[in-house]
């Protein structure tokens, strides 16, 4: 994880109801769910059961009303700002670096991404205004989103690099399977997962943002899946590369967290689960949360 260091989790409060449902209602003595103000990264190494630290970021949000503005970390690696049309996101702009290989060669990284919509107001397009590339998103059932990726040849004749299947269930995401060209015939890998029963914080925030961003923008804290559009948190991941069948080659990941008295977590860690107690060395993801 250490070599993705653009990387973010952004919460907002949803509140709903009509007049009518509010003169029913009986007073709700439970505390009200809040804003993320801050989120701390740790990528700590493993090694014989002793942890060193790696990296460590901080991150501030600002909000305008009840709609997430500004993501921005204090050490200058990244800084978000979101743009809203007629209570639409429409417009995601990053500014920072990215690491390819190690913490001391960064590169400086710069994208705007345009969101567009149809007339149902599901995001159908999100397009990159700097490379002009794009990504599509296809709706065939209520369980079922297609995402399709597309890039530019030098002749500006876009083509097909991959396809993604989403399938939910209640709510939450339990398969995505991804497809080289677009291909059917071409599985890559498919990821599974199972969860909790306790709210996820991204759900509550409008959704189409984490289905906008470049997949490296939220790398950190396996951030690069559609997991988080889910509303119960993920208890466990497991990537299957060539396909889902049982001998294909595998990888398990665990999630552990703590959470406060309204169900939304304060700190999570997640690891590549191993199956023995042999020490291991390995690289331990966590985050603290502050509304």
């Amino acid at each position: 994880m250490k070599k993705y260091l653009l990387g973010i989790l952004l919460f907002s409060i949803v509140s709903c109801g009509s007049s009518d449902e509010l003169d029913n209602q009986t007073p709700n003595t439970d505390p009200p769910l809040g804003k993320i103000k801050t989120l701390t990264l740790k990528d700590e190494e493993i090694a014989n059961g002793i942890a060193s630290l790696v990296q460590k970021q901080d991150f501030k949000f600002e909000y305008n009303n009840d709609q997430l503005i500004k993501v921005w970390d204090t050490n200058g690696d990244y800084t978000e700002n979101l743009s809203y049309t007629n209570g639409l996101l429409t417009s995601v702009s990053i500014v920072g670096n990215t690491y390819v290989m190690d913490l001391s060669n960064p590169y400086p990284f710069t994208e705007k991404r345009q969101l567009i919509y149809d007339n149902n107001q599901r995001l159908i397009k999100v397009k990159n205004l700097d490379s002009g590339n794009y990504k599509t998103f296809e709706y065939p059932s209520s369980d079922v989103i297609i995402v399709k990726y597309y890039n530019e040849n030098y002749s500006g004749a876009a083509f097909n690099t991959e396809m993604l299947k989403i399938f939910l269930n209640n709510h939450n995401v339990t398969k995505v399977e991804r497809y080289e060209e677009g291909n059917l015939s071409k599985l890559r890998d498919v990821k599974t997962y199972e969860y909790d029963h306790n709210i996820n914080p991204n759900y509550l925030i409008d959704r189409n943002r984490i289905l906008a961003l470049p997949e490296y923008a939220y790398n950190i804290f396996i951030l690069q899946d559609y997991s988080q559009i889910s509303r119960n948190n993920v208890s466990k991941e497991i990537k299957y590369y060539f396909g889902s069948l049982p001998e294909s080659p595998k990888k398990e990941f665990e999630m552990v967290y703590q959470y406060q008295n309204n169900n939304l977590p304060s700190s999570i860690y997640y690891q590549e689960k191993v199956s023995d107690a042999t020490p291991v060395d390995y690289l331990r993801v966590s985050a603290v949360y502050g509304y």
